[in-house]
């Protein structure tokens, strides 16, 4: 099973790092060029264009008619719009010589607005930004090379006024830019302050919590998006997949039935690492919306706008229901992810076979990145049936966690970490408010059903994710980012010396794994080593003698296990000292970490000769070793065989050093004995204390 903890706390805010733009590239956050300079003029004395609102009632109960299946997530509309420098907005010239164009946009009790420009065709040294009324969410800069097919479409801010300024050295030359679209929000996406509630469900687990934590690289693929479609402006799941050719492609895998056509996946504008930073309790009323001061609509500031349409193999394009076919849609996004994102590719699986256990990773209402666990096995089904097909997989209910409208397109992952499918649609959800959900079920479009197949320009699903022709079944992730490794695993936890066998000889060894990059994902290797010195400095591990064969680094947080034998050079009678160093393939390594106590593989039972106890200190000590694990008292007696006192009664494991301590201080000058009384032997030794 999937290793899960259910008891989770901690109310945490959103992660989130500075906006990037250009062709794909972000960039560093730039000063708004109106903040720039003190002789530009009011944003309140810039003209503005007012759009008509919508009927939000309306809209709000055809969703809550919809909301009990799952689906896209519908949070705006489109309004027509033919605006542009030409004829809109205020010029100023700047100090500079360059010039300033603004233009103020407002739809009546928007929760949320966005732009979607027609013509975006900016001169090369031109550069626009967005941003809300109080410019405490900007977004930008933004150049020529942010075009998508001459289309450009904005991440949202908040509230019911947007502006857009551009700035460039010619204003003649500004006229090839034209804001077609306006999205008016009319139901917020996550909570933000005084703006109308959108609950996920309090059943939902959140990625930062530690049953999420060998999942760590997936969580890093999978990404939220919003699109327009036809009037309709929708949210979906999705996630990064890695191709054969291994090249850092961003190839992004949803589902047919959120993305269909080419200018729906121009629309596209991608959310990343939007996620709460702390795990909050399953079932609390915090757990179903956003604390107010997360990130909220307007301060997701990890985006990339625009997609292109790669492959499809899906019925909604053409009959307008999921059927006959598995929901896939491939798109590429038309961005240069940064590398500060920190984004992974997903691995993929079509082999074929139903999946043991299942996990779903996605973005439900819109909300921050969730986890779901199904423990039991899936069926190979048709959509919506329990049988009779053979197109997607059904999840019968969730074990914890659950989906909900916006999670569709989310991947579904197999016992090894592999997309074998995206969510098409189900009823699941959660249950009365509570840490259950509705134990309803969910299917997925197999990415198996439609690997060799494709309904769009002729490309099928492998032509994008096989482009060298491998045939390749399976193939593993990989973060996107081509810049150089340099971050190593963190230092092993808990590592610790489990069980000795002192007639074998061997060592069982124990600890808890941690990752490639800090604490996520795994590492590439271990090297496991020992001497008879203590393993202190780089060198000393270097000069140590290695294990032949530890086992292969789990996922991050599973506890792995290796037992060191004679065949690896272990001799009876020696006193030995581990120590385990993590290797990513970078060959980047974690800080050696050692066992707090060495072994010693005694014949025979160590007890230390009698002798002089100082009465200098509180106590003295004296050190025993066992061939074979037994419940030992040691006992102090005085000259006259009166017990003074026990020193120990319990089970001591064999070849560890057992110290006993002699309380000398309280102790009167003279001869005393100690007694040691095990199950397989019995001895005295004669002390003399002397204070």
């Amino acid at each position: 099973m999937f290793p899960r903890r259910y008891t989770l706390v901690v109310l945490g805010v959103l992660v989130g790092c500075a906006w990037g733009t250009g062709p794909a590239s972000a960039q560093e956050r730039t000063a708004l060029p109106s903040r720039q300079h003190a002789t530009v003029r009011p944003t309140a004395d810039v003209a503005q264009a007012s759009l008509p609102s919508v009927d939000a009632a309306a809209l709000r109960a055809e969703d809550r008619a919809a909301s009990d299946r799952v689906g896209p997530y519908r949070y705006g509309q489109t309004l027509e719009a033919n605006l542009s420098p030409s004829r809109h907005g205020t010029w100023e010239q700047l100090p500079s010589g360059r010039w300033l164009w603004r233009l103020r946009i407002e739809s009546q009790d928007a929760v949320s607005l966005s732009v979607g420009f027609s013509t975006f065709q900016l001169p090369p040294d031109a550069t626009l930004f967005l941003h809300g009324a109080d410019a405490s969410a900007v977004h930008g800069p933004y150049t020529a090379a942010d075009a998508t097919e001459g289309q450009h479409w904005t991440p949202l801010v908040r509230g019911d006024e947007l502006v857009l300024e551009l700035e460039t050295a010619n204003r003649e030359r500004a006229t090839g830019l034209t804001v077609g679209h306006v999205v008016h929000g009319y139901r917020a996406l996550p909570t933000g302050p005084q703006t109308p509630r959108s609950k996920s469900g309090a059943c939902n687990l959140d990625v930062a919590c530690e049953a999420a934590d060998r999942w760590r690289d997936q969580v890093r693929a999978v990404g939220g998006y919003t699109l327009r479609r036809g009037q309709d402006n929708l949210f979906c799941s999705g996630s990064l997949v890695n191709n054969t050719a291994r090249d850092a492609r961003p190839l992004f895998l949803t589902a047919e039935h959120c993305v269909q056509s080419p200018d729906q996946a121009n629309s596209m504008v991608f959310y990343w690492n939007f996620q709460t930073a702390g795990c909050r309790s399953l079932g609390s009323n915090e757990n179903g919306t956003f604390p107010d001061d997360s990130l909220a609509v307007g301060g997701w500031d990890q985006t990339s706008s625009g997609a292109v349409l790669r492959a499809r193999f899906g019925s909604i394009h053409e009959e307008g229901i999921i059927s006959g076919k598995p929901d896939l849609t491939l798109v590429e996004v038309d961005d240069d992810i940064p590398d500060s994102y920190n984004l992974y590719l997903n691995g993929w699986s079509r082999e074929g076979e139903a999946t043991s256990e299942s996990v779903t990773i996605h973005h439900p209402r819109g909300h921050g990145k969730r986890i779901s666990f199904d423990d039991e096995p899936s069926s190979i089904t048709a959509y919506f049936r329990d049988g009779g097909g053979n197109t997607h997989l059904r999840i019968g209910d969730w074990d914890l966690g659950t989906t909900e409208p916006g999670s569709s397109g989310g991947p579904l992952y197999d016992a090894d970490q592999k997309v074998v499918g995206v969510l098409s649609g189900g009823l699941a959800g959660c249950s009365g408010g509570g840490t259950d959900d509705n134990n309803r079920p969910d299917w997925y479009g197999r990415l198996a059903a439609g690997f060799e197949n494709g309904d769009y320009n002729g490309t099928t699903v492998a032509d994008v994710l096989d482009p060298r022709n491998t045939n390749a079944e399976t193939l593993d992730g990989r973060p996107l980012s081509n810049a150089p490794d340099t971050t190593p695993p963190a230092p092993v936890r808990d590592f610790q010396i489990s069980e000795v066998n002192t007639r074998a000889p061997s060592v069982a060894l124990r600890w808890t794994a941690t990752g490639d990059d800090g604490r996520t994902g795994s590492a590439q290797r271990y090297l496991l080593r020992y001497d008879t010195t203590r393993i202190e400095s780089a060198t000393d591990f270097e000069q140590a003698r290695s294990v032949s064969a530890p086992p292969l680094p789990a996922p991050a947080g599973r506890t792995e296990t290796a037992t060191v034998t004679s065949s690896d050079g272990l001799e009876a009678g020696r006193t030995y000292y581990f120590a385990l160093v993590a290797e990513d393939d970078a060959g980047n390594r974690s800080p050696l970490v050692s066992p707090d106590r060495a072994v010693a593989l005694v014949r025979e039972i160590q007890i230390d000769e009698g002798g002089v106890a100082s009465g200098a200190g509180p106590s003295s000590q004296t050190r025993f070793v066992l061939n074979n694990t037994q419940e030992v008292r040691v006992t102090l007696y005085d000259l006259l065989g009166r017990r003074v006192r026990v020193l120990l009664d319990e089970e001591v494991p064999e070849g560890f050093r057992q110290n006993v301590r002699i309380p000398t201080r309280s102790l009167s000058s003279g001869p005393y004995f100690l007694r040691f009384v095990g199950e397989r032997f019995a001895t005295t030794r004669k002390i003399v204390v002397v204070n």
